[in-house]
């Protein structure tokens, strides 16, 4: 193949790619482990007790306000770089989603800084904060959790990450710091989605309205100009497309406060809160889980000919397969021939087919 050809072919194939990922595409969790640093918030270095609350336990920009240390997630928080993919790629930047965290104790700039005991050098972490003067791949932890990987008077170590479900073990909870009753203006925050953690649309429904989208202003924070007369049911839905409904939040014009909801996403292991119908009382908060787990986004697939030579790409979460030559079909994938050159790419990455 020549380079100019070959590049066309590239160019083509990553266009594909970048129109899947654009179509919505979710990451299946979890996803690959990428290496950076963390530094800790909260503690002596600020000139604060660790033990009360402060920036992302306190008014972090997500907009979760204050948070109870002794409920999920028990003060497991920590801060996105505004520079960092999940923060510039995700609906709600970041907001709300799990991250493992794992000390590095043997390679990078911090080595030998992780606790000795090799078992207490990871945590998970939800986001509620963002870090704008981070660097990319730095994470800001609350200082009780970067404790329990490291010291948090050593202030940096070396760490890797990766994207998680959030296995929260209560109902999803609706926030709603300002309403101004039927007809006026109401905003919220959705906390504790378990699962995928970010949620990507939030649909509101009165008594006398049909269902109305609400727009993202900041943070995880939702607001709609007009809101219908109560009681309000929310439609809520997660960043791979999958959707829970709750009846009857807001039973009072001008309600605010932390409002159960009775249901939330699944995760692997289950779904951590069951609701009665939404029949079985007006006044009372139901819903409609979804019945499976969230979806692992399937492959896709598309193949391209150039002077008899097949390309075809699989589009597999943030990373795609191209193979070159070989068996038409990739769905065999023991079929592989001679001929056949693979290449796994990140979206976006350069390379020469």
């Amino acid at each position: 193949m020549s380079g100019r050809k070959g590049a066309g072919v590239l160019a083509a194939v990553l266009l594909i790619a970048f129109e899947l990922r654009r179509a919505g595409a979710a990451d299946s969790l979890p996803t690959a482990w990428r290496q950076g640093i963390a530094t800790n918030y909260g503690g002596a270095q600020d000139g604060k007790d660790p033990y009360s609350p402060s920036f992302g336990t306190l008014d972090g920009s997500c907009g979760y306000g204050e948070l109870d240390k002794s409920k999920w997630p028990y003060w497991s928080v920590g801060a996105l770089s505004t520079s960092n993919m999940y923060y510039s790629e995700g609906p709600v930047n970041g907001c709300g989603e799990c991250f493992e965290v794992q000390c590095l104790q043997n390679s990078g700039q911090f080595a030998g800084r992780c606790n000795q005991d090799s078992n207490a050098r990871s945590v998970t972490i939800m986001i509620t904060d963002s870090c704008p003067e981070c660097e990319a791949d730095h994470l800001d932890i609350q200082a009780l959790t970067f404790n329990k990987m490291a010291p948090m008077a050593l202030g940096r170590i070396d760490i890797q990450y990766r994207r998680v479900e959030c296995t929260v073990p209560q109902d999803l909870n609706v926030i709603i710091d300002q309403n101004r009753g039927a007809g006026g203006w109401i905003r919220l925050q959705v906390k504790d989605a378990a699962g995928r953690g970010s949620v990507k649309l939030v649909q509101v429904k009165g008594s006398n309205s049909d269902w109305e989208s609400m727009n993202n202003v900041w943070g995880a924070s939702w607001e709609s100009t007009s809101v219908p007369s109560p009681p309000l049911d929310f439609r809520i839905q997660d960043d791979a497309g999958v959707e829970v409904t709750a009846f009857s939040v807001v039973t009072a014009n001008g309600e605010t406060g932390t409002l159960p909801t009775g249901i939330n996403f699944q995760f692997s292991s289950g779904s951590p809160g069951s609701a009665p119908s939404p029949s079985s009382s007006s006044s009372s908060s139901s819903g409609t889980p979804n019945t499976g787990s969230n979806p692992i986004p399937q492959p896709q697939i598309t193949t391209a000919v150039l002077d008899d030579t097949t390309i075809t790409t699989t589009i597999i979460g943030g990373f795609f397969l191209i193979r070159k030559g070989g068996p038409t079909s990739p769905t065999t994938a023991a079929a592989t021939a001679a001929t056949e050159t693979v290449f796994w790419v990140k979206l976006y990455e350069n390379i020469t087919i």
